[in-house]
């Protein structure tokens, strides 16, 4: 293959990339679905930090201009993966805790970018050269700032995930229940389009660099496609998702007293030891509500002050009692009998909610009562 072909490839793998990104910022920008109209900010909070998103992604004009050449294939990698990390950590930000505004200070945030920027961008302005010095310097410079980065955004999923985990402990008592499934599966999208752009900086090769822009484009071209789809369905992030972290450092409002916490509280015991709600498969808080009819924020809260803390806590330390009370009077039950008589879905579910309430496997808790 010829380098004037080589290059033609390059070239057009990149521009590619790039207008791809260049619309979906005009999309992002200007476009609002009909669906959404009415309710835009509460709907998608982060139409603004996606249109920035795409924006940014300019960066690589100079690579374009230059496609082939040694510093601005370093300067191209080097950069993308700086900007996905650090913006991509913006971005999730701004759509699962929109109640916690971005302020003046996150442009504190962008710094350590924009240096390694102007630093990176010197070599193709014939400001530097592309020393072997230069490359090995920069690389763990990048790699230093980029790891400040991936910390954050790797403490960020899993503080989503413990609030995934949360608003579906305050609902549904059988994890195999749990419905937030958008928010579950995007936690892990981020890190794995890290790896494959710290792959592409660390080997520094146009090909590899080629095959980032063509999978990316595609990746463009389809979000394009789905916002551009009128049929899709409105979702709404959870409104608990949204606002917990407004809430850490604001004063807690109690919806009951504590008289009618107490009184709620003793009406809800009574009703699940008596008609052993709790054994029932697939048994949630909407069903409890409704056997209590009652208010569902004020039965919530009620849990939420309790030793239990959540609705699966509660339901779930109940069927593990009934579980202990059974393997007592008959040890010689399967454990999976028993899991399902407790009201489980399956016996492995039954082996790990026992582990994590008694702090023993169930047989090894038969083996201490032996």
């Amino acid at each position: 293959m010829g380098a004037e072909t080589t290059k033609l490839i390059l070239f057009g793998a990149n521009l590619v990339f790039i207008v791809t990104n260049l619309y979906g910022w005009l999309l992002k920008r200007f476009y609002v679905p009909e669906a959404y109209r009415d309710n835009l900010n509460e709907l998608y909070p982060a139409q603004q930090s996606v249109a920035i998103f795409y924006l940014l992604q300019l960066f690589e004009i100079p690579y374009l201009l230059m496609v082939g050449q040694p510093q601005a294939l370093f300067y191209a990698n080097g950069t993308a993966l700086l900007l996905f990390t650090s913006s991509m950590l913006v971005m999730l930000k701004s759509y699962f805790f929109p109640e916690a505004p971005i302020t003046r200070r996150w442009w504190l945030f962008w710094l350590p970018v924009g240096l390694c920027w102007v630093v990176l961008l010197l070599p193709l302005l014939k400001a530097s050269l592309l020393t072997p010095m230069f490359l090995r310097v920069m690389t763990w410079v990048v790699l230093a700032v980029f790891l400040g980065y991936l910390f954050l955004l790797n403490r960020f999923r899993l503080q989503l995930a413990q609030r995934i985990h949360e608003i579906d402990e305050d609902e549904y008592s059988n994890e195999e229940d749990f419905p937030v499934k958008f928010a579950r599966s995007i936690k892990w999208l981020p890190l794995l389009l890290v790896i494959l752009l710290v792959a592409t900086f660390l080997s520094n090769n146009v090909w590899v660099k080629m095959v980032r822009d063509v999978l990316f484009s595609v990746i463009d071209v389809w979000f394009i496609l789905f916002t551009l789809n009128p049929h899709r369905k409105l979702k709404k992030i959870p409104e608990t998702l949204q606002k917990d972290s407004a809430k850490e450092d604001a004063p807690v409002k109690y919806h009951v007293s504590e008289e009618q916490r107490k009184e709620l509280g003793a009406k809800m015991m009574k009703l699940l030891q008596e008609e052993k709600l709790y054994l029932e498969a697939h048994f949630t808080m909407s069903d409890l509500v409704q056997r209590m009819s009652t208010n569902k924020t004020y039965l919530s809260e009620v849990i939420a002050r309790s030793e239990y803390g959540s609705f699966y806590q509660l339901v779930n330390t109940l069927r593990i009692e009934h579980a202990c009370q059974l393997l007592s009077e008959d040890s010689h039950l399967k454990m999976e009998q028993v899991a399902f008589s407790s009201g489980f879905s399956s016996g492995s579910a039954f082996s790990q909610v026992f582990k994590r309430i008694k702090g023993v496997s169930p047989s090894e808790y038969l083996r201490e009562k032996a």
